[in-house]
């Protein structure tokens, strides 16, 4: 693995902010100051292709990336765009029970406003 594709996903999965594209070769610049945009984003592709790291697809924005590969849903609040993790318990089994089909995988994100943007939306 070259230097630039481990320094790539140490930042993914040192971060748990499901950081995008750009924010991941801003922090890659800071270490490995001559690292190009093309660079981070070859091997963004690489290591999601290749089950290292996962790509959050967000509808309206740029996709994000994720250290944590044991399955899990995502929480996306509507008004900052902040990306967290959720883990429903067996959710895999409950829809593939209730769709009668065998799963080979599945994507969630659930849509909601955060706690801090509630909060505000109230001052």
């Amino acid at each position: 693995m070259t230097k630039q594709r481990e320094l790539v996903l140490k930042i993914v999965r040192d971060n748990p902010s499901h950081l995008t594209a750009e924010e991941v070769f801003d922090l890659a610049r800071q270490q490995m100051p001559t690292i190009v945009r093309a660079t981070v984003y070859n091997n963004l592709n690489y290591l999601s292709e290749n089950g290292l790291i996962r790509r959050v697809r967000m509808h309206g924005g740029p996709d994000r990336f994720d250290g944590v590969l044991e399955p899990h849903e995502h929480l996306v609040c509507d008004v900052c765009g902040k990306v967290s993790d959720l883990s429903i318990k067996d959710i895999e089994g409950l829809l593939a029970r209730e769709s009668h089909i065998k799963l080979t995988g599945y994507e969630l994100t659930l849509h909601y406003v955060c706690p801090e943007c509630r909060a505000r939306q109230h001052e």
